[in-house]
């Protein structure tokens, strides 16, 4: 029988496609809450079937999941992510999401501009349950998430199949499940934006091609960009073409619709990188890595 005083063992889970991630293993040795185990999985792609491995590795009833070029924030980062999961109704925790400090201008910049870069500090919990049908997020990301194995197991995991988006396939299946998303307090990591145009654009480029695959997979996140024909595809991609001087002076994204005045142009055309990438990745496009 199982000890149900014993303190529920944690799994510290990092995909790496390429080395280590010795800041990161260095961060959790100094943490308040020491993860029992610290998994880093070196070379598997996608990052999905990265994820599953390390949970395959892993026999921890605490899942944190940390993508390998971001670093904790703060000492009592693990412990508030997983003091909300004793609430069973909670499916997955999240923290902030925050530029290194110091940041060259062109990442803050970036960070400005483009959705999703960054995501505050909140003082209170902040309930952040993505949506079940249709596309849209959660403030929480696997930049940096926690939930417990029983969760992560009755969902299924992670798509081994998805080039992008897995996290929020993810989510989605998890919030079918009626489980709630928690951004807790007080808690960051930080994380690069890419550092020069080429790299925000391919970024985003395969941010699209991602979004196709989801769409294949769930038509019911596409809307109106489902592409039933060339001809649908070709005036889809007029339509993006035509927007992003538009875009450029007016603000607008799947996370906040309120159209309002900014000058944005590499939100504009990162954007635009992702309608290509979705046009491309439609009929069956790559990048390679």
């Amino acid at each position: 029988m199982a000890d149900s005083t014993r303190e529920p063992r944690v799994a510290l889970i990092v995909p790496a496609l390429e080395g280590g991630a010795p800041g990161l293993e260095a961060d959790a040795a100094k943490q308040t809450r020491v993860p029992d185990q610290v998994i880093i999985v070196r070379g598997v792609r996608p990052n999905g079937r990265a994820r599953n491995e390390g949970v395959r590795q892993s026999d921890a009833e605490i899942l944190v999941f940390i993508d390998d070029d971001a670093r904790m924030g703060n000492a009592e980062l693990i412990a508030q992510l997983i003091a909300p999961l004793g609430d069973a109704t909670i499916g997955v925790t999240g923290s902030a999401k925050l530029l290194p400090q110091g940041a060259p201008e062109f990442q803050r910049a970036v960070a400005r501009q483009v959705p999703r870069i960054e995501h505050g500090i909140v003082q209170t919990p902040l309930e952040s349950n993505p949506p079940t049908e249709g596309h849209g997020y959660s403030t929480i990301t696997t930049t940096c998430a926690a939930m417990r194995r029983e969760v992560f197991e009755k969902c299924g995991g992670f798509s081994e199949s998805l080039y992008r988006g897995v996290d929020t396939e993810f989510f989605s299946r998890v919030r079918r499940m009626g489980y709630r998303f928690v951004q807790v307090p007080h808690a960051y990591v930080t994380h690069p934006a890419p550092a020069t145009f080429q790299k925000l654009w391919r970024k985003h480029l395969k941010y699209g091609v991602g979004f196709s695959q989801e769409v294949r997979h769930d038509a019911s996140k596409a809307g109106w960009r489902y592409l039933h024909t060339p001809l649908h595809a070709a005036g889809y991609l007029l339509l993006r073409t035509l927007l992003v001087i538009p875009h450029t002076f007016i603000a607008y994204s799947g996370d906040d619709r309120r159209p309002r005045p900014a000058f944005r142009p590499l939100g504009a055309l990162a954007s635009y990188a992702a309608s290509i990438g979705y046009v491309r990745g439609w009929y069956g496009w790559a990048p390679s890595e």
